[in-house]
């Protein structure tokens, strides 16, 4: 699939697509909420503990996988 993506200054951006293995896309009250470590692999954890998330339009939406480059 592919996935489009503007934000340059990301890891995963490569030339307006993102090249990560997996993506993790939460509302934005569930991303304020954990920490920034926290990515696709914590899916199901997150899950477990708070429950799927809602939202009602897609500005209520976050990448949780964005991490910029250059960032360990």
């Amino acid at each position: 699939m592919e996935v489009h993506c503007t934000v340059k200054n990301c890891q995963w951006w490569d030339d307006n697509y993102c090249v990560a293995e997996s993506i993790l896309i939460t509302s934005d009250e569930m991303g304020a909420k954990l920490p920034e470590s926290y990515d696709f692999q914590d899916t199901q954890s997150i899950v477990q503990q708070y429950g799927p998330t809602s939202v009602s339009s897609c500005e209520a939406t976050c990448c949780k996988t964005f991490q910029e480059r250059g960032t360990p």
